[in-house]
């Protein structure tokens, strides 16, 4: 099975980063049978979107075949002005939707508080519909100021890491049952 864990933070000190890291060591030690893939789009500069006609760098069209080739997503997704991240969304605008059908994904989403966190579950749920995925109806959430230090830099709440490993079990668990 082929799993990608995608960090959506464009950001240096990316507080996703933290949990898509989690994600993905968890993922590669639970399933080493499986092609286990971390893409962080703040390490890996995608070109901008400007029409499936167009020429893209070998890094945006690596990305694009390691998308389209995986089964199961794990999406790490901040919000930004209560919306997905800007390079997370471009990132999906390089995919023909044909190509995941029937795959699975599961979200991870970090903001500031709640109210936004629910509006971007729904804008990616919404994003995995156009392209018929299976989306886990269960994410995982965290706050800035609930889950981590006052430095912003370390994960404090040992139950976000028990709820990030069941993501990824259920998530690849139902793609399991949709083979």
């Amino acid at each position: 099975m082929k799993i990608l864990i995608v960090c959506g933070s464009p950001r240096k000190n990316s507080l996703t980063r933290i949990l898509t890291n989690l994600a993905f060591e968890y993922a590669k030690s639970t399933y080493p049978e499986s092609d286990v893939r971390h893409l962080d789009l703040g390490l890996t500069p995608i070109e901008p979107f400007r029409g499936f006609e167009e020429k893209y760098n070998q890094v945006t069209l690596d990305a694009i075949q390691t998308v389209t080739g995986s089964e199961v997503f794990i999406l790490g997704a901040p919000v930004y002005n209560g919306l997905v991240s800007s390079c997370l969304k471009n990132l999906f605008e390089h995919i023909n939707y044909k190509a995941l059908e029937n795959k699975v994904a599961g979200f991870i989403v970090h903001s500031a508080g709640p109210i936004s966190s629910l509006q971007v579950q729904g804008q990616l749920a919404a994003m995995m519909t156009y392209f018929r995925v299976f989306s886990n109806p269960r994410g995982v959430f965290t706050y800035r100021d609930q889950h981590f230090d006052k430095e912003k830099r370390i994960l404090t709440d040992k139950g976000v890491e028990e709820r990030v490993q069941r993501l990824v079990e259920e998530t690849v668990g139902l793609a399991e049952r949709f083979k």
